[in-house]
């Protein structure tokens, strides 16, 4: 396998690795996913900056939805020390107070960052919404 073909597999294992998190509503396994400093912009919403910017909004989150997601990366492609993924996916936020279930679906945009260990991490996420 040549440097760019395990790149890529490394990034599709990022992306895995992010389903993953969202499934068992894991704030510190997703931030594990994130550069030191990284930057998530969500739809409709002022950009989040830093690891404990983002912490705070998915605690906050998973405290009071059970969330279950199903993700998948369409595009994947490097070049040097960045990358890009962009998924489709859908979910279901389900009140953990009781109350009627949010359905999403939408694509992200998450662009990536080789580390010093050689491992690739996400520097800037972008979430586009198609329906809530």
């Amino acid at each position: 396998m040549n440097g760019q073909s395990k790149d890529i597999a490394a990034i599709k294992n990022l992306a895995q690795e992010w389903n993953t998190g969202w499934d068992r509503s894991d704030t510190e396994a997703l931030l594990s996913l994130y550069t030191d400093d990284p930057v998530l912009i969500p739809q409709g919403q002022p950009e989040v900056i830093g690891k404990d910017a983002i912490r705070s909004l998915y605690s906050l989150l998973f405290a009071e939805f059970a969330v279950k997601g199903n993700g998948r990366a369409v595009k994947v492609e490097t070049s040097g020390n960045l990358g890009y993924f962009w998924s489709s996916y859908t979910l279901t936020a389900t009140p953990k107070a009781g109350g009627d279930q949010i359905k999403g679906e939408g694509r992200s945009v998450f662009i990536v960052k080789r580390q010093e260990d050689d491992s690739w991490k996400i520097a800037l996420l972008i979430d586009n919404c198609d329906r809530e």
